[in-house]
């Protein structure tokens, strides 16, 4: 069922099946067509920054010219975004006030329950609604009354870059049915007037119907979901309108670095687990690594609210009050820990004052609602990891015959008030009044809590009383109140860090003399990322440098620290500029040490790169080994601990990962956590990434490295060059320096004596000239500086096959080594 169906294609899709055709009684509608001059289109200036709100106003001064106040008749304005309604919202409630004759009401997905419910209740007699709204009034709501659409004719729908692996917000011209469907809003119950804000001609050029959601979306859950169902290969599927074959092959590589799929694209053990939690993959990848460190209650919360629509209703500095209230929730750590501290305090504000929860959330400009949200989806991810068997069924308390009455008594209570609420209030529609020239309405069941106001004090929380009704009020309360240790802290960004990889960005090298608004990051697949305004770390980006920069008028690419940062996020979306969203601060060595997909060393290890982007230098050789020896373990330990997690979690009584092997895993990573070593990070270039590798025809020696690989099979690397030590690491396969320098002075020369044509460097020239002259023709005496020109690249070398001294670059001894096998 649908009112904006593409009959023939679903008919023909299922081998022409028949079509019922029920059309609803609709009134006659009359469509004017006012397209927006150009001048007002294009906005002050001629930029499109901000949306001329004239063309609206000339549609409401039409109205009341037309049509007589004691005519009942309200409007619904379609514009694209929040901004759009912003800018109209702004003029349209000046003229209101002057007129009084128009209660203005915006409607969209960010306001508050109780401001989205205003546009159903009754406006003073001689007034009549102004509703701006985005499409959620086209479909999602019905609202009586509408006798007058204006439509923009545009509309903001989210894509999917899988290039840049970003949503994209960007705004689009409607289709012909999405037209008709707003223009039907205006039928309902008499005859009304749809006024279109481009021309005729532009509404032919529509197309038919909107772009399916399935091809300007992340197909990861789909990929996921087909793959549990048995459905075969996602690429051959044939659906009802096929998706863009790169996003189904980014799809597909995403779930497989995220361990989701193997090689063979089937599903792991975790991703079979992954299908059946109805949150995104790395949610549900916090949600069991969560369980088996023992922080399943955190997990728990932390995923709840990073599923739901963020609870913030607008940037802290946008208010300072709220700004202030806000502060002691924020954690210096990152959005997600943020959320968690607000989540934890609302409960403990619920179940010690309930009736101030409302009051609490509005001072610190949050939206209760989504708090709700996140609680009954904690609780559904909950029964679900409980009947997975990755979390035990909590006992009941023991408690006394007067404690158990109590509770009876207290639901006996919440079940009476939510069926009053439901005979009465549930249906009351309320009446507007004009205040200024603003919208209030004259008995708010949401309770603004207005001191004086007698009938709001004794108004009913209804959705206080759901809360108490689904969830143990007392449990949520003993889970949220345990403060986090500094131990459980690191262990928890561990765990946010393992689920959100491979998402990172890295701070500009230049953020430290930029303002706070100006900071820039960088991701692996997109460069001049900003941080969403409502992060923790727009207001406070000197948390992400190091102590060392800080104050510092620049950043040098070789500057040494301890304590470089990298952002693990949870999304990246694009509307004017590109935002990362909910982010969490990791160190930067560590977190790659352990979480890489893909690690190459130099020979002495001491130049690392993770995922053939971020650079690592460790001057301390000593200390270099050290840590990576230690990574190596603690990925292994981590890995097997979570298969033996997996595997054994249906049909077995508590088998699970051992304790004391758990215990010494955690100990193993809090201690690796805190490792103070002095090391420089670095953004590869795109000219660094092409001469990033040795290549296969220089595979190094076996290294003389005991005990830093335990004992693994190193095999020869066919691609980069060195050696393939695990599924991720890659020994000795990155160029030097010299290398790099080498390459580019690298030209074809012929040798005069023995004709050998191929590409040397000047330097490799000299070296092998010298090496092939005739014994007969002693090498010309070169001068000390030349001399000391060439060691700077050149190092003596003795070949054991040939028992002859050379001078070569390491280049030229492999060359060398070459010849003799």
């Amino acid at each position: 069922m649908s009112a904006t169906i593409n009959i023939r294609l679903f008919s023909s899709y299922f081998g022409g099946a028949p079509v019922v055709q029920v059309p609803g009684r609709l009134f006659p509608i009359t469509v004017i067509y006012q397209p927006i001059p150009p001048e007002e289109a294009a906005g002050a200036g001629g930029k499109q920054e901000r949306l001329d709100p004239r063309p609206y106003l000339r549609v409401l001064q039409a109205i009341d010219h037309k049509y007589p106040p004691e005519e009942r008749g309200d409007l619904l304005v379609f514009l694209s975004g929040v901004a759009e309604i912003g800018a109209v919202l702004e003029a349209a409630q000046t003229y209101a006030t002057h007129t009084q004759r128009w209660v203005v009401l915006p409607l969209h997905s960010t306001l508050s329950i109780a401001e989205q419910d205003k546009v159903f209740d009754l406006p003073p007699p001689g007034v009549r609604k102004c509703i701006l709204s985005t499409n959620i009034a086209e479909t999602s709501v019905t609202i009586d009354g509408v006798r007058f659409v204006l439509d923009s004719g545009k509309v903001k729908e989210m894509s999917y870059d899988p290039q840049a692996k970003l949503q994209r917000l960007q705004e689009f011209w409607i289709s012909r049915a999405s037209a008709e469907q707003r223009k039907g809003r205006a039928g309902r119950t008499g005859p009304g007037v749809c006024y279109r804000l481009y021309a005729e001609s532009d509404y032919d050029a529509f197309a038919p119907y909107p772009v399916p959601e399935i091809q300007r979306v992340a197909l990861d859950a789909l990929v996921l979901q087909m793959k549990s169902m048995c459905l075969g290969d996602p690429r051959s599927f044939p659906f009802l309108e096929p998706p863009p074959p790169s996003s189904l092959e980014t799809a597909m590589r995403y779930l497989r670095e995220q361990g989701a799929l193997d090689d063979a694209e089937d599903l792991t053990p975790i991703g079979s687990l992954l299908a059946q939690l109805p949150v995104d993959v790395v949610v549900g990848k916090m949600l069991v690594l969560g369980v088996l460190f023992g922080l399943a209650e955190p997990v728990l919360t932390a995923a709840a609210l990073l599923s739901v629509q963020s609870p913030f209703l607008r940037p802290a500095h946008a208010n300072p009050d709220c700004a202030t209230a806000r502060r002691p929730l924020e954690s210096p750590h990152g959005d997600p820990l943020t959320l968690l501290n607000t989540f934890n305090q609302w409960v403990q504000v619920k179940s010690e004052r309930s009736s101030n929860s409302r009051k609490w959330c509005r001072r610190r400009g949050l939206e209760e609602h989504r708090l709700y949200e996140a609680a009954n989806l904690r609780r559904q991810f909950q029964d679900l990891l409980r009947d997975h068997g990755l979390v035990k069924v909590a006992s009941a308390r023991a408690s006394d015959s007067y404690t158990r009455q109590s509770r009876h008594r207290e639901r006996r209570e919440l079940h009476r008030l939510w069926r009053r609420h439901e005979q009465t209030e549930g249906r009351r529609r309320k009446a507007l009044k004009l205040q200024d020239g603003e919208a209030a309405s004259s008995s708010e069941d949401e309770g603004a809590g207005a001191p004086g106001d007698g009938d709001r004090a004794r108004s009913v929380d209804i959705q206080d009383v759901k809360f108490k009704l689904r969830h143990n009020v007392d449990e949520l309360q003993a889970v949220s109140g345990s403060a986090l240790s500094p131990q459980q802290l690191a262990l928890l960004k561990l765990v946010l860090c393992r689920g959100l990889y491979p998402q990172l960005a890295v701070p500009d090298s230049f953020n430290s003399c930029r303002k706070d608004s100006d900071q820039i990051f960088h991701t692996r697949s997109k460069q001049g990322v900003v941080l969403h305004p409502t992060s923790v770390f727009a207001t406070s980006p000197e948390l992400l440098l190091p102590k060392e920069e800080r104050g510092k008028s620049q950043e040098s690419k070789e500057g040494l620290s301890s304590r470089h940062q990298l952002l693990a996020f949870v999304s990246l979306l694009e509307t004017n500029k590109p935002y990362l969203v909910n982010c969490v601060r990791v160190p930067a060595l560590q977190a790659l040490l352990l979480f890489s997909r893909c690690l190459d060393t130099s020979a002495d290890c001491t130049r690392l790169v993770a995922d053939a982007w971020l650079e690592l230098h460790v001057p301390d050789s000593e200390a270099a080994l050290r840590l990576l020896s230690a990574a190596l373990q603690h990925r292994a330990a981590w890995e097997r601990l979570l298969n033996q997690q997996l595997e054994g979690r249906a049909g077995v009584p508590e088998p699970g990962p051992d304790a004391r092997e758990v215990t010494a895993l955690t100990r193993g990573l809090l201690e690796f956590m805190q490792s103070e070593v002095q090391y420089s990070l670095h953004r590869l270039s795109g000219l660094e990434k092409q001469s990033l590798y040795v290549g296969p025809q220089t595979v190094a020696a076996a290294p003389g490295l005991p005990g830093l690989f335990q004992g693994a099979e190193m095999t020869p690397d066919e691609v980069k060059g060195g050696y393939r030590v695990t599924d991720y690491l890659t020994y000795n396969c990155l160029t030097s320096d010299t290398d790099l320098y080498s390459e580019c002075l690298r030209s074809f020369w012929t040798c005069p004596h023995c004709d050998l044509h191929m590409p040397f460097t000047p330097l490799e020239r000299v070296s092998h000239e010298r090496s092939c002259r005739p014994a007969e023709e002693p090498p010309p005496e070169e001068p000390a500086e030349s001399l000391s020109k060439t060691s700077a690249l050149q190092r003596l070398y003795h070949c054991d096959a040939c028992q002859r001294d050379f001078m070569f670059t390491s280049t030229e001894i492999l060359r060398h080594r070459k010849q003799h096998q």
